[in-house]
């Protein structure tokens, strides 16, 4: 009765272990006997068993204890000291932060920032609007606003809501359209 290497590499550890029955041990016996290479492997498996029985092998050096500890004790020291570093220049570079965005409001000339809407008719929007000819925008605008591209092409805001345009929100916002009247 023959077995596959498969079989062999399956059941090697318990063949080391000796939990085989007689019967499949045989079997791996005389598999042995014909396979070189489950053979090597056997051979193998066995050195490293042996290999980690050995106390010898795996026993650190006399002074490996100390100087494990010095070690540790020097990392955790010095990580100690950067995370105290990290935590100081963090907390000066808030207020220095802070301080150098204040100046630059105050020094620096603000760029013409346009505002959704605002003056003294901010809450109503002309009769007339504007629409771009030349773009799929569907935004209406107030004549002059700068987001205004292509040609213009003047309606009244009833008629640029009735066709599907949405106020600006640069030049006229969230506003209702002048009442008649």
């Amino acid at each position: 009765m023959g077995i596959s290497c498969q079989e062999v590499w399956r059941d090697i550890s318990d063949y080391i272990d000796e939990e085989l029955d007689p019967v499949q041990r045989l079997a791996l016996d005389q598999h042995f006997a014909e396979c070189r290479h489950c053979t090597a492997l056997l051979d193998g498996m066995r050195n490293v068993i042996t290999l980690y029985r050995d106390e010898r092998v795996l026993a650190p050096p006399a002074d490996f204890h100390e100087r494990l500890y010095q070690r540790l004790g020097e990392k955790r020291n010095h990580s100690r000291r950067s995370f105290l570093v990290w935590t100081l220049t963090a907390a000066a570079a808030v207020p220095v932060g802070l301080a150098l965005f204040s100046a630059a409001r105050l020094i620096v000339p603000g760029r013409d920032r346009q505002r959704p809407a605002s003056g003294p008719d901010a809450h109503q929007v002309p009769e007339t609007v504007a629409i771009s000819q030349d773009q799929d925008d569907k935004l209406y605008h107030v004549a002059g606003c700068s987001r205004l591209h292509g040609n213009p092409k003047f309606l009244r805001v009833e008629e640029a809501i009735r066709k599907g345009y949405t106020p600006c929100v640069y030049c006229i916002g969230k506003l209702q359209p002048k009442k008649n009247g």
